[in-house]
């Protein structure tokens, strides 16, 4: 399999149906396919070939969510590198995954080769079709889908043409999107939820609408208000900035799919945003190593907006023990996934190859228990397990008890060192109208165990996030 021969077939199929709109301009897939092919010819005659590591750092417009095609077209591998990093980040990740090739804008941005120590191609549009036949891939890497590492320095899973072919029916499968929809991309094509939907959408013959950030508030309404867009995906701190619109009314009514992904919306504010912004709000859970885990359709929202809903299509979810002995429901403990969505080698912090688990199991970091029902329910990172005086307290169910007390918009739960007593609960809010220590503590009496009470509240304005969004529970600590 290779992702560019299905945009192949989708251009010979209905090649006058629109592929993406960006700025006024419409490709269909006719125009759409013939750009990849013109786009991996300039990559065959910079040298690419099967196995290239080439790095996409450029804006988000439609060469970039194109040469993602073309770079699978010519058998090489992705290497998602953001524009907007510095010189010594790109030259990390150059270094780490021994890229031979970088494609950057040519618009005077700061990712020149002398940038990332490797040479750099911009793409140009030509006229004409050139005959580039595409290299049949027998299911090699496609995607080298990066994390950070401990040292700082980047590292990723490959994931193969397959692994992503199976990613997207799986969100077809679970959400429902297809052929028939517009798809709005609000998010930059760097960060994995912008490129997998956008290759979702191409791959599965339907329509992306690219309209890149920086956007306000009102902006994005505008954009998702448009008559033709079905469906869109917002992390929950851009559709936390659209509740102040609403009036009367849910500001986005006629949308059948509003994705949410990233962290897990709480149940008042789940409520709230499914009353004045979507009816139609999908929460996905996902990692970059093997794509989809669950979902919790709008549907089921209000009745179990504690969890992260029901395994996708064709996954495996088991919650372990730390010998890797499953548990009963009920039980929290490690979640491991596998399916064909999952990449089976990973790159490490230098470069070196490393195998998966021989079973396929992929373990997130996540801590979870299943519920009677089959529904997943988080109960933290792996890594975040505040220990107290020899009792293990997931932060999760914390910060969710804070998140249902009016005036907090969100809340992060760490665990800090104590002499005594090993560590003692700390909470960060956030919010509007954050109550006092007092009020907080009494709610968190009311609903939780003693020992799970914080010991200190510290109150922001608003939390730290990294780039991707989440809340950056390291830049707390220091």
């Amino acid at each position: 399999m290779n992702l560019a021969d299905i945009l192949r077939i989708n251009a010979a199929n209905h090649g006058d149906w629109p592929a993406i709109v960006y700025r006024g301009e419409t490709i269909d897939y006719a125009e759409a396919f013939r750009r990849v092919q013109s786009y991996a010819a300039q990559l065959n005659v910079a040298g690419a070939s099967v196995g290239s590591r080439i790095g996409l750092c450029m804006k988000d417009h439609p060469a970039h969510l194109l040469a993602h095609f073309s770079v699978a077209h010519v058998g090489a591998i992705i290497v998602p590198i953001d524009h907007r990093w510095t010189a010594a980040e790109k030259t990390r990740a150059a270094e780490a995954f021994g890229l031979e090739l970088l494609l950057a804008d040519d618009d005077g941005d700061d990712g020149s080769s002398d940038d990332a120590g490797v040479r750099t191609l911009s793409l140009v549009e030509c006229s004409g079709s050139p005959s580039t036949a595409i290299v049949e891939t027998n299911d090699a890497p496609l995607l080298i889908s990066l994390s950070s590492g401990t040292t700082g320095r980047p590292k990723g899973a490959l994931v193969t043409h397959e692994n992503l072919y199976e990613r997207f029916v799986s969100q077809w499968a679970a959400i429902g999107y297809d052929s028939r929809d517009c798809f709005a991309l609000l998010t930059p094509l760097f960060f994995g939820a912008g490129r997998s939907f956008g290759m979702s959408m191409l791959t599965a013959g339907g329509t992306v609408l690219l309209a890149p950030p920086p956007l306000r508030p009102p902006e994005i309404v505008e954009v998702l208000q448009r008559p033709e867009v079905t469906a869109s995906f917002l992390p929950p701190t851009l559709l936390r900035r659209l509740l102040p619109l609403h009036e009367e009314g849910a500001l986005l009514a006629h949308l059948d799919y509003l994705i949410v992904s990233g962290e897990p919306l709480h149940a008042g504010e789940a409520a709230e945003c499914l009353d004045k912004i979507c009816p139609n709000i999908y929460s996905y859970y996902a990692s970059s190593e093997g794509g989809g885990i669950s979902v919790l359709r709008a549907a089921e929202i209000r009745d179990y907006a504690a969890t992260v809903g029901l395994p996708t299509f064709r996954t495996d979810v088991e919650i372990v023990d730390a010998e890797d002995n499953p548990l009963p429901a009920g039980t929290v403990g490690r979640l491991r996934y596998r399916g064909p969505g999952v990449a089976r080698q990973f790159l490490d912090e230098n470069g070196e190859l490393q195998a998966a688990d021989t079973n396929g199991w992929f373990y997130p970091g996540d801590l979870a228990e299943r519920l009677d029902n089959g529904m997943l329910a988080l109960r933290g990172r792996d890594k975040d397990v505040i220990i107290r005086g020899g009792v293990n307290i997931y932060p999760a169910e914390i910060e969710q008890t804070l998140q249902g007390l009016d005036g907090v918009t969100e809340a992060a739960v760490l665990g800090l060192n104590d002499r005594e007593r090993g560590e003692i609960v700390v909470a960060f809010v956030a919010g509007p109208r954050v109550p006092d220590a007092d009020t907080l503590t009494s709610h968190c009496k009311d609903r939780l165990a003693p020992y799970k009470i914080p010991q200190e509240f510290r109150l922001l304005d608003e939390l730290p996030r990294r780039s991707s969004g989440k809340i950056d529970k390291q830049a707390l600590t220091l």
